[in-house]
């Protein structure tokens, strides 16, 4: 009696194809991850940090000018509106519609203001050392490969809150908390499911990620506050830009004076500064 050996059919060709590339494909997105966290969680806080310092002061003034210009603009449109009726315009009826009206700017003004008093009161802590932050992003690292959901979709809810403290953790430079949150964490496991139909879909979702991840980017790297790390890296572009909002604050004043130079000439041809009607 003989017997035959059966030989069983080999791995598809392409599916080891597939599992290396998207090893390659995750440890892409891993890093676009961390770029773009690195951007809004250290780099983009810094930046504004920095201008802030620099700048807010005068940003703050700007601002500040606007609302009065604007205030004075519609205060002069209103009044002519009222005299064109040939009635008398009442200012007590008028400031408060404009302060009903106004109240967004102003609301937005106070919050200005309360950022930019934060950043000039901020005490800086004393920081981590370079094998600290070294230490920290490795960590950091590791949690988001272990935790972040474009990695490993359909984690579950404790998963997203764990990688919430630790991007609490990562911006705040707490090293201790990243160290105990990643003790906790589960062996990594690439989780890749079995069949070639699913390790293609698998694939394909990790080259939308990475295009995704990348448009991302640009837009934070052209949007505030990154955008302006140009005038905080080239003193000389600092100093024009400097220039360029102390102009437009002279400006504004020049044509908030206009409009009050209005007002007051309307109100003297009514006989007065506006009564109750």
């Amino acid at each position: 009696m003989t017997t035959e050996s059966v030989s069983l059919p080999g791995p598809h060709p392409e599916d080891q194809a597939l599992r290396e590339e998207i090893a390659r494909l995750r440890a892409s997105l891993t890093a676009l991850l961390l770029q773009k966290d690195d951007l809004l969680l250290i780099q983009c806080r810094r930046i504004e940090t920095a201008y802030l310092r620099r700048f807010g002061a005068l940003e703050l003034k700007l601002h500040e000018s606007w609302c009065a210009c604007l205030r004075a603009k519609k205060k002069a449109k209103l009044i002519r509106a009222v005299q064109n009726r040939r009635e008398r315009a009442d200012l007590r009826q008028i400031e408060a519609a404009l302060d009903d009206e106004l109240s967004v700017y102003r609301q937005r003004l106070e919050a200005q203001f309360q950022r930019v008093a934060g950043v000039m009161e901020k005490h800086e802590g004393p920081g981590l050392s370079s094998r600290g932050v070294k230490e920290l992003r490795t960590l950091y690292r590791q949690a988001v490969k272990a935790l972040h959901p474009d990695l490993h979709p359909g984690t579950e809810e404790a998963n997203a809150r764990k990688l919430q403290q630790a991007m609490r953790a990562y911006r705040a430079g707490d090293l201790n908390t990243l160290r105990v949150l990643c003790d906790s964490l589960d062996p990594e496991t690439e989780g890749t499911a079995d069949g070639l139909e699913a390790l293609r879909q698998e694939a394909a979702r990790l080259r939308a990620g990475i295009q995704a991840f990348g448009r991302e980017l640009e837009t934070i790297k052209a949007s505030y506050p990154y955008n302006m790390n140009v005038y905080l890296e080239d003193e000389a572009q600092g100093k024009a830009h400097e220039r360029e909002l102390s102009e437009k604050l002279q400006a504004l004043r020049e044509r908030t004076a206009r409009y009050e130079a209005a007002i007051e000439t309307m109100l003297a041809a009514q006989g007065g500064e506006g009564g109750n009607g």
